[in-house]
């Protein structure tokens, strides 16, 4: 069987459409092509990202849908995507109807698991998916492919039967099997190798600001999370299952062989359960730079419960580990216990000062807008953010009410979303206002976030000394209208000479102009002025202007 497997276009409703680096690619696809893939069947893969040539993400859609499915003539078409994807779905399923009306469509993915009856009923694909989709969708194939039409026997698939919607019993994760035992994803039907060696500059900053030539790779260790908190949209899938640092490593080594990546982001919301499963990757890491020559920096996040010591810390930066994240979401104690996170602020403060101490970068996320908020515990975030965001990388933004989570629950109880699919229609457009304070000090709070985040008034600055254009164009450089510079500089921190690449816009010459990066010596959060002494605003405008 002929499968064809369309993930979605990056921030699909955002224009001009915006460009895909590995890093936020998917990785469920990948799992996705290589079970299918396993079981016989030829996966295609349409990735409708980077297609640069359109203002349009609708019109680029069209097309390429239109294309893949004249010349694969697909026996069954994969979809899939989280709640910010509806639009994308929405548009993809209504676009297949059209070029390939008898073509079956299968829909997975966080927006179908985590609000099936409604997605179902309302987007209408021949088939849904709850859950980890491998072995469902190949259990599918395998029926399609056999003529049958009867699938009450596949466990978490829904369809349709006399027009009627039939929702197939869930199978509990317990009973999933070995995750060790599943194939390693297959990014290849996808354009990995044109993802890596074309568009890895719109890898977002954290995530590549380690290597002057950046390289990601992604790899998911471990599924599910045993906590609850109330903004989490994975509350199904509270079944902890880790694969064996052995499986791993093979991954690593497969993709390292294949890829030459230099930089690999660990996807686990919760990586380092323990600091000894910490240290039995760390110890896998340095006997692949002993055996195979690796050479590449890493990252990853886990919950405050780790409770990481600076021996385990000090390993991992050994092993190469640059930077790691808790979910620090707030400073309040009031908040936290009533986002349920189970942590505590001491344990945020003592992950700074372990990260300072032994030289690793060290974030998070501070989320306003929790039910609880009061201007108290939004003053008790800010203070902590005053403190402890100069050095480490802590970013501000507000909480979403997601289908699947406890906060969307909430304001459909209050009356604060009251049309769930104009709500989907329009997701991620405006913020909710789910605490007690009137909308319009809520929304001036919503503005001062969003230019603290730009602004990095608390990062300390060092002024550039030197910026040189690169001759060679990049691919994301030059879609943006901007070419790719090398800036040096000398860390306000260590002392250590820095450098590094970015794109900076051509046609503009506003002051004060800066970039916001993190030192590759110390991994501190640092700010870097871009403007140069200059005799007249010709010079200017041949050295610096915006930052992209």
């Amino acid at each position: 069987m002929k499968v064809l497997l369309v993930p979605p276009t990056f921030h699909y409703p955002q224009e001009p459409p915006l460009l895909l680096s590995l890093s936020d690619f998917p990785a469920g696809f990948a799992y996705i092509a290589a079970a299918l893939k396993e079981a016989g069947h030829e996966v295609f893969g349409l990735n409708p990202n980077n297609a640069i040539g359109s203002e349009k993400n609708y019109y680029l859609l069209v097309n390429q849908l239109f294309a893949a499915l004249q010349e694969i003539k697909p026996d069954l078409i994969g979809l899939g995507g989280i709640c910010i994807d509806f639009a994308f779905l929405k548009d993809a399923v209504e676009l297949i109807r059209k070029f390939a009306p008898r073509t079956p469509i299968v829909l997975g993915g966080g927006i179908i698991t985590n609000d099936r009856e409604f997605i179902f009923g309302l987007l209408k694909p021949d088939f849904g998916i709850v859950g980890e989709g491998e072995e469902t969708i190949v259990q599918l194939a395998k029926a399609l492919e056999a003529g049958q039409r009867e699938f009450k026997e596949i466990d978490n698939l829904s369809y349709w039967a006399d027009g009627r919607a039939i929702f197939n019993p869930f199978k509990p994760l317990e009973s999933y099997g070995d995750v060790d035992k599943r194939p390693l994803p297959d990014y290849e039907p996808f354009g990995i190798r044109d993802m890596i060696d074309n568009y890895s500059m719109a890898t977002r900053l954290l995530f590549r600001y380690s290597r002057t030539y950046p390289r990601p790779m992604t790899i998911v260790t471990a599924r599910g999370c045993p906590f609850n908190c109330s903004f989490c949209i994975h509350r199904g899938n509270q079944f902890y299952r880790p694969r064996s640092i052995k499986n791993v490593m093979e991954e690593i080594r497969v993709n390292y062989e294949r890829y030459r990546f230099n930089i690999l982001i660990i996807l686990d919301e919760l990586f380092a359960v323990n600091k000894q499963r910490m240290r039995d990757f760390c110890e896998g890491v340095l006997e692949g730079k002993r055996l195979f020559g690796w050479d590449f920096d890493w990252q990853f996040q886990t919950h405050a419960s780790a409770r990481l010591d600076y021996d385990t810390l000090l390993l991992a930066k050994q092993a190469g580990c640059v930077y790691f994240s808790y979910g620090i979401e707030s400073a309040s104690p009031k908040v936290l216990k009533s986002m349920n996170k189970k942590t505590d602020v001491s344990q945020i403060t003592e992950a700074v000062r372990l990260a300072d101490s032994v030289g690793i970068g060290f974030g998070g996320n501070l989320i306003f807008g929790d039910p609880a908020e009061t201007q108290l515990t939004i003053y008790e975030s800010l203070d902590f953010f005053a403190k402890y965001g100069v050095s480490a990388f802590i970013f501000l933004s507000f909480l979403r009410p997601y289908p699947g989570n406890r906060l969307f629950d909430y304001c459909s109880e209050k009356g604060i979303i009251r049309d769930k699919g104009e709500y989907y229609a329009n997701i991620d457009q405006a913020a909710i206002n789910m605490t007690s304070l009137p909308d319009s000090i809520w929304y001036q709070w919503t503005n001062f976030f969003s230019i603290l985040e730009r602004s990095w008034l608390w990062v300390k600055d060092t002024d550039a000394i030197s910026i040189d254009k690169e001759e060679q164009a990049d691919p994301v450089a030059s879609y943006r209208g901007a070419s790719m510079f090398k800036v040096q500089a000398q860390c306000p921190y260590c002392k250590q000479a820095i450098m590094f690449r970015e794109m900076i816009a051509n046609n503009k010459t506003e002051w004060p102009l800066f970039m916001g990066v993190g030192c590759p010596k110390c991994n501190k959060r640092i700010k870097i002025n871009l403007k140069l002494p200059v005799e007249n605003k010709e010079q200017a405008e041949e050295k610096v202007a915006v930052l992209v």
